[in-house]
């Protein structure tokens, strides 16, 4: 029996986390940009301020945060459910588009913050949990595939 024969998970399992942490991460940014608009975040506002003065109020980080990381998770969600094929293609583009996002504000931020180290862990899982669903999906598609053509 070859390494290739035995699957260690199912692309269902693959899947279900790769869903799981893009609803966890939508729903933590969504969560973010309303801590943005209603002012929980002034201190960190200020300090994006300080080191780029083009960051100028509340509303420009939230839409960022919307724009960059709750949306695309909330659209690589929906496709998920939907069972697109493209979606674990979206999950591995989402969970990298993450890693880099938070990876690029850790010098800005401070690198002591646990949240952001969360984020940076739960996009590399992301990233892990899409690679293996599409893998997968990819190798039961081509195993059904030449099943196909040798039963014809």
């Amino acid at each position: 029996m070859s390494i290739d024969a035995v699957q260690v998970s199912s692309p269902r399992a693959a899947r279900i986390t790769t869903l799981a942490l893009q609803a966890l991460t939508a729903v933590g940014a969504a969560a973010g940009v309303q801590g943005f608009v209603v002012g929980s975040f002034d201190p960190l506002v200020a300090q994006l301020h300080d080191a780029w003065p083009i960051v100028e109020g509340r509303i420009m980080p939230a839409l960022a945060l919307g724009a960059t990381v709750a949306l695309p998770q909330a659209g690589a969600f929906v496709l998920g459910l939907r069972r697109h094929r493209w979606a674990p293609d979206a999950g591995l583009a989402v969970g990298a588009a993450l890693v880099a996002w938070v990876t690029l504000q850790l010098p800005l931020i401070g690198w002591t913050s646990p949240v952001q180290w969360a984020f940076v862990g739960i996009g590399v899982m992301e990233v892990v949990a899409a690679v293996v669903w599409r893998r997968q999906e990819g190798r039961s598609t081509t195993s059904d595939l030449g099943r196909a053509a040798l039963s014809a």
